[in-house]
């Protein structure tokens, strides 16, 4: 009798668990309502030809420059990215930003370099991107507010490739 109980309690903490399991993903995965960050994609704008800016939804305008052009692989790059006055505004004039880069076909490891607030809306820093097993990559930029992923405000996309 107690371990027919006892069965019975653990199928039913067992049916929550996958509950609870569920409801987080649903919430990771789904769409939360949170604002849209634009994406620029390479086709609108290549970061390997030259910056590249774009609106932002909460107002105001940012530009994003790589350096050295074509965008290579395990060389030294120069992140430079600016607000303007209102763009500035309606991110609350963030002291630093960092700018995530993630591959888009696979995995390439944490790259998330910090960018410094160098003056008059202009950040810079710099990083050095993994070289790829496959011919070419695309690349996510997203650019955040230092250390709150959270408050994303718009992702540039460009592609490096082997020869480059």
């Amino acid at each position: 009798m107690l371990a027919h109980r006892f069965n019975r309690i653990a199928a039913w903490l067992v049916a929550l668990l996958l509950l609870a399991s569920a409801w987080m993903l649903a919430e990771r995965y789904l769409d939360s309502g949170a604002a849209e960050v634009p994406i620029v994609q390479p086709q609108a704008c290549d970061l390997n030809a030259g910056p590249c800016s774009t609106a932002l939804a909460q107002g105001g305008e940012v530009r994003l420059e790589i350096t050295p052009r074509p965008v290579p692989m395990l060389r030294e790059l120069t992140l430079d990215l600016q607000l303007d006055a209102a763009a500035k505004t309606a991110l609350n004039n963030p002291e630093a930003l960092d700018l995530d880069l993630a591959g888009v076909e696979m995995y390439m490891g944490y790259q998330r370099p910090r960018l410094e607030h160098t003056g008059d809306g202009r950040y810079r820093g710099t990083t050095t991107l993994p070289i790829c097993t496959t011919e070419s990559m695309t690349w996510a930029a997203t650019a955040m507010p230092a250390g709150k992923s959270e408050a994303a405000f718009v992702q540039f996309r460009f592609v490096t490739a082997r020869d480059h």
